[in-house]
């Protein structure tokens, strides 16, 4: 409050204590005690309490009711800012709620896709792989299959020449000797054991 206010609240009080003690004053007709009734009505005395009464309600008007007034106004508009400002803060991270949630949603899919995508791509892999070593073993096999055959007629061939080899001079001996049975016998032995040690 004001160094005004205070000044026109003195002023209210003496103006009332001045227009007082004259009445009180006559009451007592000059004499001892004064004659003080409460129920007793002053004209004077009223008139001049409802002009301090309503100058003092003036200026309580002008110089408290106002300001407290205008800071209930400030406090209640600061209340509804605050409640406003509070809501759209609500309404901000509720939205942003819905985003996160929204970006968690569609990582969530992301990340099943890609692991979709790597067991497809594991799996094509894994038949590539066993698709390759099929072929390459039935390539080895093929070419194992090559090398016994060639090896086995490469046998055959030296066994061929070996049994004519063998054929011929067997017959060039007996052609040469008069075969006996016995003769015969130890000839066949010769020729096995022949075919034997170059074999």
């Amino acid at each position: 409050m004001t160094r005004t206010f205070y000044f026109a609240v003195a002023v209210v009080v003496f103006a009332s204590l001045f227009i007082a003690m004259p009445q009180c004053v006559l009451a007592s007709g000059g004499e001892g005690e004064p004659d003080l009734n409460p129920m007793e009505f002053v004209a004077n005395t009223a008139v001049w309490s409802l002009i301090i009464f309503l100058v003092v309600v003036a200026i309580l008007y002008k110089f408290a009711f106002g300001p407290i007034a205008q800071a209930l106004d400030a406090r209640e508009q600061g209340i509804l800012d605050n409640i406003a400002s509070a809501q759209k803060q609500n309404e901000e991270a509720r939205e942003l709620l819905k985003q996160y949630q929204a970006k968690l949603d569609a990582s969530k899919d992301e990340v099943r896709q890609i692991i979709e995508t790597a067991k497809n791509d594991a799996q094509r892999q894994a038949e590539d792989i066993v698709t390759k070593a099929r072929e390459a073993a039935g390539l080895e096999r093929d070419r194992a299959m090559k090398e016994i055959e060639s090896a086995t007629m490469s046998a055959l061939q030296s066994i061929a020449e070996k049994s004519a080899t063998l054929a011929t001079n067997l017959a060039g001996k007996m052609i040469r000797a008069e075969v006996k049975p016995e003769h015969h016998r130890t000839l066949i032995d010769a020729a096995l054991q022949e075919f034997t040690t170059r074999g």
